[in-house]
């Protein structure tokens, strides 16, 4: 029943997680959807964790799409939506989870000038999650017992869907012309849907899941800019706390000697380091080149996990790209009589 017991912990506490937040702010929070400066944002992140001592690692692929899609109630309101696709897996159970979500967000420029602004977003769909157990090994195995497993029964073909419905909150507040505060709370699985498992005699409740963010950036320079940055969740009796220090940096060219003016160029880097408490040092290494972001990050485990996995816990690797597409001006015709 070792298994068993694994299986059900993997499929109730299963939940995706990163360390690069800036790649999956759309998970993270709904009210992030469309919460930017374009036409549509296209991005998605790669995270493997445990692979150095797990036959099949923690594997966790997001990709999503969003825009600014419509304008609002008043001039500095507007609307945005988004889709998501999420595939989690996990073990030699290979316990997955593969999601599909919708989103909407209303946005509230609290000011003509969106110094202050407040988003609120809605996220729904469906998650399938299921169990291979064609790899794994029984207790009972172990023990020399001949043939399949009796525990193979309570796990073999296990597949359910449930709804989900997610909510969020953001504030964005642009303290000067060189620094600005944002924070948000979401909160997830808010329905705690729950799934059957052994043919329904098992309930497995997806609890609710919070999540918090705050950062404030501040340009130190022209070129260089720091952002502290502090995430925290909490899923049912566990936590999540993450602090973040960001730098980065912009590059210039110079057009005039005597007006000394400045022209950035079409590239930026960034470096950063995190610590999630009790569990790893984090490593982030980004870059921006035109309309395209990269970013990787590396945990290194420093918990008591460490001695099984070589203080190596996970790496990530990021992209996104936002695409403007200007509206064109409408142009009134006029036609005039010709003179004879």
């Amino acid at each position: 029943m070792i298994c068993i017991c694994i299986s059900i912990q993997l499929l109730n506490a299963q939940d995706l997680h990163v360390t690069n937040y800036n790649f999956a702010k759309p998970y993270f929070n709904p009210a992030e959807v469309g919460s930017f400066s374009g036409t549509i944002r296209l991005g998605g992140i790669y995270r493997e964790q445990f692979s150095n001592f797990i036959h099949k690692p923690y594997q966790t692929v997001l990709f999503y799409m969003d825009s600014p899609v419509s304008n609002g109630l008043r001039p500095s309101h507007w609307i945005g939506s988004g889709l998501q696709l999420s595939l989690d897996r996990a073990g030699d159970l290979v316990v997955q989870n593969i999601g599909i979500m919708g989103s909407l967000s209303y946005h509230i420029g609290l000011d003509t000038k969106y110094k202050n602004v407040i988003a609120l977003g809605f996220q729904f769909g469906n998650i399938q999650r299921s169990v291979n157990p064609n790899r794994a090994v029984f207790q009972d195995q172990f023990e020399g017992s001949l043939g399949a497993s009796k525990d193979l029964h309570f796990i073999q073909d296990y597949k359910d869907n449930y709804q989900d419905y997610n909510v969020g909150l953001k504030f964005t507040h642009k303290l000067s012309s060189y620094s600005n505060f944002d924070a948000g709370l979401a909160v997830l699985h808010l329905a705690q849907p729950n799934i059957r498992f052994k043919d329904g005699q098992i309930d497995n409740p997806i609890y609710r899941r919070i999540n918090l963010n705050a950062s404030y950036g501040i340009d130190l320079s022209d070129e260089m800019s720091l952002t502290p940055v502090l995430y925290f969740s909490k899923y049912s009796n566990a936590y999540n706390t993450s602090v973040q220090l960001l730098w980065n940096y912009r590059f210039f060219e110079k057009s005039d000697k005597k007006q000394k003016i400045k022209i950035p160029k079409d590239y930026q880097i960034s470096l950063g380091v995190g610590y999630r408490i009790q569990d790893a040092i984090q490593f982030i290494v980004g870059g921006i080149y035109k309309q395209w972001k990269f970013g990787f990050a590396y945990d290194m485990t420093v918990s008591s996990a460490s001695q099984f996995d070589n203080y190596y816990g996970a790496y990530e690797v990021g992209i996104s790209r936002i695409l403007s597409y200007p509206k064109k001006p409408k142009v009134v015709s006029k036609f005039y009589c010709p003179r004879f």
